[in-house]
């Protein structure tokens, strides 16, 4: 561990400048790097930009595309913003929490919310694994973990 530290901590210095304006860089960048933010990676970033850990922390968990838990394997992100919530994605959410729920595959899924995925003319959308999918009715959902949990 401390190795990763001290790497991590020459990193930093390489690419961002010592001073507050680098917080959401550096977080992007390590989210980037661990696909989420351990603590201590956000404590280092901390030390090295001079930020209290716990502004640090603030920071990362405002942004909804960050995240500070280790994902599952498979990370599914139901669209709750305006157009997708009138179109069903309420719905959506709800079926994907009894499908991992009934499934038993609920430790290979990493379900999340996020506000918008900004693709509003396809609403309801999804993202799975990093792919968008839009139109979902109430079943395609549910097939579509299918698929990916074989």
């Amino acid at each position: 561990m401390n190795r990763e530290r001290n790497e991590l901590r020459a990193t930093l210095r390489q690419k961002f400048p010592r001073n507050r304006g680098q917080l959401l860089p550096a977080l992007h960048y390590l989210h980037h790097e661990f696909g989420y933010l351990p603590d201590w990676a956000m404590e280092v970033v901390g030390w090295h930009l001079g930020i209290p850990s716990s502004e640090v922390y603030g920071a990362a968990t405002s942004y909804t595309e960050l995240r500070i838990r280790k994902p599952a394997e498979h990370v599914i992100r139901v669209c709750t913003g305006l157009s997708c919530w009138m179109n069903g994605g309420k719905r959506l959410l709800a079926e994907a929490h009894a499908v991992l729920a009934d499934g038993g595959v609920q430790d290979s899924f990493t379900l999340e919310e996020t506000p918008c995925a900004y693709i509003c003319g396809v609403a309801p959308v999804a993202e799975i694994d990093g792919e968008l999918r839009g139109r979902l009715s109430e079943g395609k959902l549910s097939a579509i973990i299918g698929e990916v949990s074989s």
